[in-house]
């Protein structure tokens, strides 16, 4: 029985090395690459103008995130969901607090680099620099978002990290 358990661990660990090794050769391939120009338009360039139109008119956050969450870049599924301000906010490297609303435009598949926030804030310029302070492009396992983007608009604050753009189905 003691070979068995051994022998499972055994396993275990060499399936963890080979996790870890892998992540590690995706991202020296990623770092191997040319620098590429980057495109201004992206999903985040185009979330973040959606937002300054929207807030324009309509100041419930949530149905502000409802409106991006059904932005045509976004070739994934989506939630869309009011937080608490106890709440766990993925993405940042500290816990985010002050924030009276905030809603969560995520995926569904917990593995796509993708995550959007609608705040409303006393402080909002002070808030945002403190989201971009913290955030962390690669909060996933073995992935990472290629853009942030924060805009300020009055007190509300949108704050996102998405891939360049998401590919066809």
């Amino acid at each position: 029985m003691k070979k068995f358990k051994l022998s499972l661990v055994v396993i275990a660990l060499i399936f963890g090395a080979c996790l870890i090794t892998g992540c590690a050769k995706e991202e020296e391939k990623n770092n191997d690459k040319e620098p590429e120009v980057q495109e201004k338009v992206t999903v985040a360039s185009t979330l973040a103008l959606q937002f300054k139109e929207v807030i324009k008119d309509e100041k419930d956050i949530k149905k502000v995130a409802e409106a991006i969450s059904k932005n045509e870049v976004l070739k994934i599924q989506l939630d869309v969901v009011s937080l608490k301000k106890k709440d766990y906010l993925s993405g940042f490297t500290t816990e985010i607090k002050g924030f009276k609303k905030a809603v969560v435009i995520r995926p569904m598949i917990g593995t796509i680099p993708f995550i959007a926030y609608v705040f409303e804030v006393e402080n909002a310029e002070e808030f945002a620099k403190s989201l971009k302070e913290n955030a962390d492009l690669r909060w996933n396992v073995c992935t990472e978002a290629d853009n942030m983007e924060t805009v300020v608009v009055d007190n509300y604050v949108f704050f996102v990290m998405a891939p360049k753009e998401f590919e066809e189905e």
